[in-house]
């Protein structure tokens, strides 16, 4: 017979104590006409638990007779060694699920700097479950081997119609074993359900702060825009007034003084730099008007005109091929791979 059993060992250290998940390996051959049984223990460090206890048991069995039912109890001493021990493992993990669900629950994702926590907290809970998940596996591979043993133990006695009460003691405390490590198995189911929900509540906070900053950030950007519009209104309002107005300074600046036989002096002013009006003549006269005053309109009017529809025409043509290119480019859809040339 040969077996191997899961269990978690407790480790001391100087600062903390932490828990190691360990594997022990027993090979048992008995040979009742031969030279008796032989055994053979795989420990995972010198001096365990296992060993110190089997030491202790031989020298015990030394000093009386050994019989095959005397035999058979080597095997509880790895089961009742190590088997206890998961029930305090599981009671550390679950304290540490509920710190971490007191830590999920107590996150104010709305202040600043706590979503970083939320990550940190999300990864150690990952770490933790990493933990927990192998655990169901490694139990019912022990509740194997005690089921093996049982029935192995029941074997031996097929050919007695009654089984001696040391036997009736060795299957009761299998069946001793075999109902903790149910329970064990049903607290692994807990703790693993437990786990989930938390994780599930952190990944449910997490998406959505990121996305109400997404939505914070897409409101400062319609902002923006909102402003960029407003900003663009303004520019062509601008410009729609320096059309207006450009024409005009050209004119008065184009034309040269049309005030014939007129001899300006340093009190002369002039209007927009032509010299239209005249607020004081050599004769003495007062305010006077050009009789080419005419002029400036006839040429002022179809300027403005021509510049204004110029850059009508011109915006209307830019906004007509982006249209053009646009709707050109949502009707051409995904590049079709085959159309690209061969590399080779």
């Amino acid at each position: 017979m040969q077996y191997r059993l899961s269990y978690v060992e407790e480790v001391k250290k100087a600062s903390n104590i932490s828990w190691a998940i360990r594997q022990t390996g027993v090979y048992h051959r008995h040979m009742p006409t031969g030279p008796g049984s032989l055994w053979i223990f795989l420990h995972p460090r010198p001096n365990s638990t296992l060993q110190t206890r089997l030491e202790k048991s031989i020298k015990e069995w030394s000093r009386k007779q050994r019989s095959l039912i005397e035999l058979q109890l080597v095997h509880l001493i790895p089961l009742s060694s190590y088997i206890g021990d998961w029930r305090w493992y599981l009671k550390n993990l679950s304290a540490e699920i509920e710190t971490f669900a007191s830590i999920a629950m107590s996150i104010d994702f709305s202040k600043e700097g706590y979503h970083g926590r939320g990550t940190n907290t999300l990864q150690s809970l990952h770490n933790l479950q990493d933990k927990v998940s192998p655990l169901f596996a490694r139990l019912r591979s022990t509740l194997r081997t005690v089921a093996s043993l049982k029935r192995y133990k029941k074997s031996l006695n097929n050919s007695n119609n009654s089984i001696p009460a040391q036997t009736k003691e060795i299957l009761g405390e299998l069946e001793s074993y075999e109902t903790s490590l149910h329970g064990n198995l049903a607290s692994v189911t807990l703790l693993e359900r437990r786990t989930q929900e938390i994780l599930n509540l952190l990944v449910v906070a997490l998406n959505l702060k990121s996305q109400a900053t997404a939505v914070k950030i897409n409101r400062n950007i319609w902002s923006l825009t909102k402003d960029t519009v407003d900003d663009s209104a303004t520019v062509r309002l601008v410009t729609m007034v320096t059309l207006i107005y450009l024409p005009a300074s050209f004119v008065t600046v184009g034309l040269s003084p049309i005030m014939p036989g007129a001899k300006l002096r340093s009190s002369q002013q002039s209007l927009l730099g032509m010299n239209l009006f005249t607020f004081q003549t050599t004769e003495g006269s007062g305010f006077q008007v050009s009789k080419q005053f005419w002029l400036f309109f006839a040429i002022l009017i179809p300027l403005t005109l021509l510049t204004i529809g110029s850059w009508i025409i011109m915006a209307r043509r830019i906004h007509e091929r982006k249209r053009r290119d646009r709707e050109k480019a949502e009707s051409t859809g995904p590049i079709d791979e085959d159309l690209w040339p061969s590399t080779h």
